[in-house]
């Protein structure tokens, strides 16, 4: 396969001179900055603010000043979006890139959220001030967050257990004052996870501060008490038999176990990972028939077999990946061009996404510019279908992901594959957006085999 773009711009840049290849950097930095800028601003509010995240992602450590500029702006946008869960998900990812570059920029995007209404799972006022505090390097500024942050409201804080534990071992005359801060800022109407922080609190220095645990404790059962009656009071009149649940574990720092990994046939040295839960995956793709034993004519007998459209695609698309020798051209074609109709009649999801991108890139790959292009449209409109994004809010925030990420992988799966959009003849703002991060990160990162290809080109030429 031919060098992708990256590389040969990793080969050109190790093959100047240190001074003219720096200069060269920044100056195509600089460019790319800017043509960021402008394609963010061309773009949907909801992808515009990811563009500038991601943006400053990239550019922290290399370029300070222009990253904190992005997340700031990205932050005043951010607040303007009218939906709460959209909202939350993005000043989260803010304020832990910025806090370590503008923190009181940082603090007061936090400052800016109420908290959570009644009832609702997840408190945003208490997950971003603990991205703030959890950012922060030194022990005052992070134990005076600590004490704005409950001031504010903010309770679930895993940033608080880490800081009496630090309390305890480095600083043992603000443990019991900070102990007492945090058991007096019990809210008055505490949610189910609130409560399960201060006893897991109390669980942990009962021995240590009796005096103070024991009223802690006597407020915990209170608390479960009077939310026991609340959802006893609210089920009579819409679920008699439901009986109240345990509280779910604290919220505020996400798991590794709330991500699912899609997974598809195609193997381009690409780890897709869309981060949107079970949803991501068609669950009637599951044990599907392995025919990788029978001959090419059986094999597309059984999966043209299989009653589900999905089910057909999926096999089809894996033949087509996995057994593409055994094709000649037209059949091959045919095959193709049937696996991608099955696809626009299957659930939409991910792993929709990769079929159709996996047939995107195939059908280039054997010069079908038509086909590709045809398969690379459908991907758009499903993508559109998937993410349900409208002009402050994308369905796919509830389910924890993020579609600019989803649009970067495909584009790094394109650059992957040194396929240039006009190849599929694309235009999509967003993943235009995108392929500009993807090549203002490759001005900082070097994968290592694109490094020894450059050190071995740099000897050559000396």
């Amino acid at each position: 396969m031919a060098p992708g773009p990256l590389l040969v711009l990793s080969a050109a840049l190790a093959l100047q001179p240190p001074e003219m290849g720096d200069e060269a950097k920044q100056r195509r930095k600089a460019e790319l900055i800017e043509q960021i800028e402008g394609a963010a601003a061309a773009e949907p509010p909801v992808f515009g603010i990811d563009t500038r995240i991601l943006a400053a992602d990239i550019l922290k450590g290399h370029d300070d000043l222009h990253a904190a500029r992005f997340l700031r702006d990205a932050g005043q946008r951010t607040l303007l979006l009218s939906d709460a869960p959209t909202r939350a998900h993005f000043l989260r990812r803010i304020v832990e890139l910025l806090t370590p570059l503008d923190a009181a920029y940082a603090e007061s995007l936090c400052g800016s959220q109420s908290r959570r209404p009644v009832g609702q799972a997840t408190d945003p006022l208490a997950v971003c001030y603990d991205r703030l505090i959890s950012a922060l390097a030194g022990w005052e500024q992070s134990r005076e967050a600590l004490d704005r942050a409950l001031a504010a409201g903010a309770y679930n804080l895993s940033s608080s257990e880490r800081l009496l534990k630090q309390a305890r071992e480095n600083h043992a005359a603000e443990f019991a004052p900070l102990l007492a801060a945090f058991v007096n800022a019990f809210p008055e109407r505490p949610e189910p996870d609130e409560i399960a922080r201060l006893e897991a609190v109390a669980a942990a220095w009962r021995r240590a501060e009796p005096a103070l645990i024991r009223p802690a404790i006597g407020r915990c059962r209170a608390a479960r008490a009077a939310l026991a009656r609340r959802s006893a009071s609210a089920e009579q009149s819409t679920d008699p038999k439901s009986a109240l649940k345990e509280p779910p574990p604290p919220l505020a720092a996400p798991t590794a176990e709330d991500q699912e990994q899609a997974k598809s046939g195609f193997d381009f040295n690409f780890n897709f990972d869309f981060g949107f839960g079970t949803d991501a995956d068609d669950p009637q793709l599951k044990d599907l028939p392995d025919t990788g034993k029978l001959s090419l004519d059986a094999a597309l007998a059984v999966a043209r077999s299989q009653t589900y459209a999905g089910a057909r695609a999926k096999m089809l698309s894996d033949m087509l990946d996995n057994r593409g020798a055994e094709f000649d051209a037209p059949r091959w074609a045919s095959a193709a061009e049937e696996a991608l109709r099955e696809s626009g009649h299957m659930r939409n999801s991910g792993d929709q996404l990769l079929i159709q991108a996996g047939l995107g890139i195939l059908a280039l790959q054997r010069g079908l510019k038509p086909l590709a292009a045809t398969a690379t449209q459908a991907l758009m409109a499903s993508f559109d279908a998937y993410v349900q994004c409208g002009p402050d809010s994308c369905a796919v925030f509830r389910k924890g992901g993020s579609p600019g990420e989803l649009l970067a992988l495909y584009v790094g799966l394109l650059r992957e594959n040194s396929i240039e959009m006009e190849d599929l003849g694309l235009h999509h703002p967003d993943l235009q957006a995108r392929w500009l991060l993807y090549e203002l990160e490759g001005l900082f990162k070097q994968k290592p085999a694109q490094k020894d290809t450059a050190d071995k080109q740099e000897g050559k030429a000396s």
